[in-house]
């Protein structure tokens, strides 16, 4: 894998269409956080809003560390973020619809999966880290897989710990476990989700970067990437 790509277009240059669907996801999501709030689910609303906060301005979250995410990426959470938390959380989709768990737990590593790809092949471009893109994929497969498991981790200390004392107040639910399957065969059906929607996400990462090494070039999103860690870096260096 070569560190050598051709010179591209600036990289704050983004296709019309993404502009146009950044901007229709973001409206689209303001619409369903308000109209959740309207009819009563208040708290996923109010989260969805955050959500959108940090996405659009991650310099407030991240104390400045992060001044822009990449047009791609951002269409990625905003999508992620409507369907978990408008259609998924506000309006019943994991009750009303099956499968839509799994789903979910597909999608969302997959989401992860190839972000993480672009991150760290970034780090590879600018000569931060050395490693095969084989050892990549697995870094970001096993990390995915980590998250994964912290999430279900994290749901069996809500359900167990937390629930009992302030489930009265929350809309949430107990979050293990549904009417086609227990706790624990739930819990290992996600991780398999997990599993299969890192491989997904880091094999289209994969795909994706050596379409563009055959053309003399990097994916945009590594480009706005790159341009944003050395921004990063050269306002660092300013500062000390």
């Amino acid at each position: 894998m070569s560190k050598s790509c051709g010179t591209s277009t600036d990289f704050g240059e983004n296709k019309t269409w993404k502009q146009y669907l950044k901007w229709f996801l973001r409206v689209t999501l303001i619409m369903g956080a308000v109209t959740a709030i309207l009819v009563g689910e208040v708290f996923f609303g109010v989260l969805a809003l955050i959500a959108l906060v940090i996405i659009v301005w991650p310099q407030y979250a991240t104390f400045n560390r992060v001044r822009h995410i990449p047009v791609e990426m951002e269409i990625l959470l905003l999508l992620v973020v409507f369907l978990e938390l408008i259609l998924a959380d506000a309006n019943s989709f994991y009750t009303r619809f099956n499968y839509y768990d799994k789903f979910m737990h597909i999608l969302v590593p997959a989401v992860l999966g190839l972000m993480g790809m672009m991150i760290i092949y970034t780090f590879y471009a600018l000569g931060r880290l050395q490693a095969s893109v084989g050892v990549m994929f697995a870094i970001i497969v096993i990390v995915v897989m980590a998250m994964g498991a912290a999430l279900e981790m994290s749901e069996y200390f809500y359900d167990q710990i937390l629930y009992p004392s302030i489930g009265a107040w929350l809309p949430t639910g107990l979050t293990q476990g549904s009417h086609l399957a227990p706790p624990l065969d739930d819990t290992m059906q996600d991780l398999w989700a997990d599993l299969f929607g890192a491989i997904i996400g880091a094999s289209l990462g994969v795909w994706l970067i050596k379409r563009s090494e055959k053309e003399g070039k990097e994916p945009t999103i590594v480009e706005e990437l790159e341009a944003e860690i050395e921004m990063e870096t050269a306002s660092a260096d300013e500062d000390t």
